[in-house]
């Protein structure tokens, strides 16, 4: 495994709430100089993540997240290029979620079905921290969705229609759809009392969000300082910061829309 004591000792530290001292573009220029391709492949595959988001964004006409692999444009065109040739670089689980459900409206309705097979693909894919991280991103996710349905009075088994029955955590979940009070998977306890306080304030529970997340990859980090894991866990975070900094009241007043969408 290669090491990059340049860039991994470059890297400025990283808070929560705090303007970086290396913006992600800055960031891109140097992993594309400084990276093997084989790594630097690692880095395009964890920004998949994004333009599937995207996607979502673009089909209700949203500003789209600008640290995808596809700007606007780009993704505008291999969706048209795609419905005009199906001979496409996407991937077999994304082929099959645009030719099943061909109109925007269905695409929207059924986005939980794309974005669960996204992570499961990743997750068989990948190894070492990226596997980690889009498994995390999964399950997360998935509990968040459980408090909002318990909220809310939906059946917890309708909103986990996508999922692997059999998945330790969806099995978890639900195990306890019948129940009066929702108790989260241990691993995932700290998103308990994050909901109960901020599941009004839509501001604070999305920037609480991001801080969970920000302090989840930094446990998850280890001590190898110079490989390219640890690499991709510092662009992770460096999103999470961006996007914090980025929250204004009309997407908080939103995030809760956002993430029912990405997982009901």
């Amino acid at each position: 495994m290669k090491e990059y004591y340049f860039l991994a000792s470059f890297l400025p530290v990283l808070q929560i709430g705090h303007v970086p001292n290396l913006g992600f573009n800055e960031l891109q220029e140097l992993m594309h100089v400084n990276l093997t391709s084989v790594d630097f492949e690692k880095t395009i595959q964890m920004r998949r993540h994004l333009d599937i988001e995207n996607m979502r964004l673009l089909w209700m006409q949203q500003p789209l997240d600008p640290r995808g692999n596809l700007n606007r444009d780009a993704l505008e065109q291999a969706l048209v290029d795609f419905a005009w040739d199906f001979d496409t670089d996407f991937e077999p689980y994304l082929i099959d979620f645009l030719t099943s459900y061909a109109t925007v409206e269905r695409r929207l309705q059924h986005y939980p079905l794309l974005l669960s097979a996204f992570f499961h693909d990743q997750e068989e894919k990948q190894q070492g921290f990226l596997r980690q991280y889009f498994e995390f991103q999964r399950q997360w996710r998935l509990v968040l969705l459980g408090f909002r349905a318990k909220q809310l009075g939906r059946d917890l088994s309708f909103e986990l229609q996508f999922e692997d029955p059999k998945d330790p955590v969806v099995a978890e979940l639900l195990a306890q759809k019948d129940m009066k009070v929702y108790e989260p998977p241990f691993e995932y306890k700290e998103l308990g009392p994050l909901f109960e306080q901020y599941q009004k304030e839509p501001l604070e529970l999305h920037r609480a969000l991001y801080a969970y997340q920000f302090n989840y990859l930094v446990e998850v980090w280890g001590g190898e300082l110079f490989t390219v894991d640890r690499i991709l866990n510092y662009m992770a975070r460096l999103i999470l910061v961006e996007r914090w900094l980025e929250l204004d009241m009309q997407k908080g007043i939103s995030v809760i829309d956002k993430i029912e969408g990405n997982f009901s």
